[in-house]
């Protein structure tokens, strides 16, 4: 699962899902393992989205960075406004994995499909 901190976005007049899908920097085989679903943060690492990625484009010219094609991900509308368990940095684009993974997954509540394509 990807996040990425979409605050100069907002503060720019766009969209959660604009800021989400604009271009950000991730590797070609990151894309490929964790590119399903992508969740949009804020100050604090709070959850002010929730998308399914429905395709991705990369731009190589751009040193690897790539858009998003995204649908709402109606399986994680449960973490708006909840803190995200991210991994430590600074960097505005962040791979949840491992226990960050975990953790975000069991914050679910209960009668929330895990299983949910969307």
């Amino acid at each position: 699962m990807l996040a990425v901190d979409v605050r100069q976005s907002l503060r720019n007049g766009q969209t959660v899902a604009e800021g989400a899908a604009r271009w950000w920097r991730f590797s070609t085989q990151t894309i490929g393992k964790h590119g399903d679903f992508l969740l949009a943060f804020v100050d604090g690492g709070v959850c002010v989205g929730a998308f399914r990625i429905v395709g991705s484009e990369p731009d190589l010219t751009a040193g690897g960075k790539y858009a998003f094609d995204l649908a709402p991900a109606s399986r994680f509308q449960w973490a708006l406004g909840r803190r995200l368990p991210l991994p430590p940095g600074r960097n505005p684009a962040r791979i949840l994995t491992g226990r960050h993974l975990r953790e975000f997954l069991d914050a679910a509540p209960y009668g929330t499909s895990a299983t949910d394509n969307d």
